[in-house]
């Protein structure tokens, strides 16, 4: 049962039939993709597989810093079709991108004209060396927007990995596929990107959030209150994440690690070993830049625990709170944000039945998350898209996010 389900009411039938609809679109999408895949290569899928977007409550930039995340996976998915072929051509289309390509595994070949199937061919190159992977075919299909800082990419590596695996029947653990998925984004694809993204792909449940530990990778699940929603507002700005100053922030994180090591005359691993009262003295006394980029991380990791007790609590209020403070931090602190995802928290703040707003993901571009009252959802959604053209932005929309859950067969 949907948590925002509220069956008395006029307002729970108008949310019922969006639920129903969305549902329709996955659907389709999934038929359609066999369809595409029988019409490419004159034979039905042997597998279908699916793993969601994801929205980030709180959290950012701390995973690849060993700290503390708190997503959600969303109902919108990205959907891999696959079946064995002879020999060792692997050929791969894209709805999509419309385009068709084909490869062998050969290691450290990168495709820069065909860059989206790098995230396949990583997948088949890491599984091979466990065991034989030979040819295959692939069909992809989406409902995940891309560039949008939803983690399509991450929905996109995980159900190649589910639909490789099962077909060759190579025997990953559970935590083996988000650290498989990991490499293959930062060893194929260029980006250096932590384990959040996939992880949540694998274990999302529908109707919580999910606080990771992304040192241990313990996890444990939170419920999400009944009585709010998740608006994501996509900015509209695209930004292609290996080429944006991500790998740069990770390369500043290292070195205000090795600062502060110096500082404080003991090895740190990461800024999760260092506590805000530690940090606070080294202002003025370290470079900068190094220290604010610290400053985010170590103060985000605090949030995102207290934004776990306070969903359990369903303390909507502190959790709101704890939003802005992590979109300021990223903005000011992290220096990641745009003005079009500044335009999105400033209007959404001002509006009665808005509990929070921040950016997610890894900023530049791509979307803000508001958390709302489930009663005024698509009255706020509607507002809140008016506002952000009526500043000038163009490409934008906003639309209600539904809680999903991880990877999984469809078929």
């Amino acid at each position: 049962m949907s948590f925002y389900s509220k069956p008395t009411t006029k307002f729970s039938r108008r949310v019922r039939e969006r639920v129903e609809a969305e549902h329709s679109v996955e659907e389709d999408t999934r038929r359609e993709l066999v369809r595409l895949y029988r019409e490419e290569f004159g034979k039905m899928p042997e597998i279908v597989t699916s793993a969601p977007g994801r929205i980030n409550l709180i959290g950012e930039h701390t995973d690849y810093n060993g700290g503390y995340v708190l997503p959600v996976a969303i109902d919108r998915r990205t959907y891999t079709a696959a079946g064995r072929r002879m020999g060792d051509l692997f050929i791969a289309f894209s709805k999509e991108l419309g385009k068709k390509t084909s490869f062998e595994i050969q290691p450290g070949k990168f495709e820069h004209s065909n860059f989206w199937v790098n995230y396949i061919k990583g997948a088949c190159t890491l599984l091979n060396e466990m065991k034989q992977v030979k040819g295959l075919n692939f069909a992809i299909a989406s409902t995940v927007p891309r560039g949008s800082g939803l983690s399509s990419s991450a929905a996109y590596v995980v159900s190649i990995i589910e639909a490789v695996t099962r077909l060759y029947g190579i025997g990953l653990k559970d935590t083996d596929v988000p650290i498989l998925a990991q490499r293959i984004e930062n060893e194929f694809v260029g980006v250096q990107s932590g384990i959040m993204d996939p992880f949540v792909a694998k274990f999302a449940r529908a109707d919580n959030a999910i606080l990771i530990d992304a040192r241990s990778l313990d996890f444990k699940y939170v419920e999400m209150p009944r009585e709010c929603s998740l608006l994501v507002c996509v900015t509209g700005v695209k930004r292609a994440i290996a080429t944006t100053e991500y790998n740069k922030r990770r390369q500043q994180c290292q070195d205000a690690v090795a600062a502060i090591s110096e500082k404080l005359g003991r090895p740190l691993q990461s800024l999760r070993d260092v506590d805000e009262s530690e940090l606070t003295p080294l202002h003025g006394k370290m470079d900068q830049v190094l220290y604010m980029r610290a400053l985010h991380v170590v103060t985000e990791n605090q949030r995102a625990l207290r934004t776990f007790d306070a969903l359990g609590e369903d303390d909507l209020s502190l959790v709101g709170k704890l939003m802005l403070e992590s979109h300021l931090s990223l903005r000011t602190n992290y220096e990641v944000s745009s003005p079009e995802l500044d335009a999105y928290v400033e209007i959404a703040e001002q509006l009665d039945g808005v509990y929070g707003a921040r950016m997610t993901g890894a900023g530049f571009g791509g979307s803000a998350i508001c958390l709302v009252d489930s009663a005024k959802e698509s009255e706020l959604a509607n507002e809140i898209a008016a506002k952000y053209r009526g500043k000038g932005f163009e490409g934008g929309q906003v639309f209600m996010a539904r809680t999903g859950g991880g990877s999984q067969v469809e078929r």
